[in-house]
């Protein structure tokens, strides 16, 4: 599969998650890689793919957590409220901002989508890290009682790179069993 993108022509490859968890399958992009992650107690499942980039300089990534509602301790348990807790997390960060917000439909559901500035180490595990200005977009929806946060993060001067790529991503997101 071949799609034509700003910033280049990207091939993907079909990932089928492991992790009964996820039960997701979704496109993503044929040359970056993956890892699948449990949170401690169950807290938390996720799926990372990550730009294969050398050094450990901030990599675009993209990611699906899944959390059962059961272990979110917030209230109302509404996508919405899940939004507001992220947003005023991300506001900690140094100079963040809101860039947008919105409500939409995905897989027959409600979704919101939150996209996000601030700044963020240039390089991790390095005692010469910078600040330097990043981008995040979160797509948030439940669905089988649980809920499923997609995440593209980049340096804010390469976030355009891979944007296409994710709304062709957020679009071929299935769920395994069909619920």
């Amino acid at each position: 599969m071949i799609n034509i993108a700003c910033g280049g022509t990207f091939k993907y490859a079909k990932y089928l998650s492991k992790d009964q968890e996820l039960n997701i399958a979704m496109d993503y992009i044929s040359d970056w890689q993956y890892r699948e992650y449990r949170g401690d107690y169950g807290t938390y499942t996720s799926v990372l793919f990550f730009e294969d980039k050398k050094g450990d300089i901030l990599k675009a990534q993209i990611a699906v957590t899944v959390k059962n509602r059961a272990k979110i301790s917030i209230t109302p348990l509404t996508v919405e409220a899940l939004g507001e807790d992220i947003i005023a997390k991300r506001m900690e960060f140094a100079d963040a901002k809101l860039l947008s917000k919105s409500k939409f439909r995905l897989l027959g559901v409600k979704a919101l989508s939150i996209e996000l500035s601030y700044r963020t180490l240039d390089k991790i595990y390095s005692t010469d890290a910078k600040l330097i200005p990043a981008r995040e977009r979160i797509i948030i929806l439940i669905k089988n009682d649980k809920f499923y946060m997609l995440t593209y993060k980049n340096s804010a001067s390469e976030f355009d790179k891979f944007s296409k790529a994710f709304n062709h991503i957020i679009k071929a997101l299935k769920f395994k069993d069909n619920n």
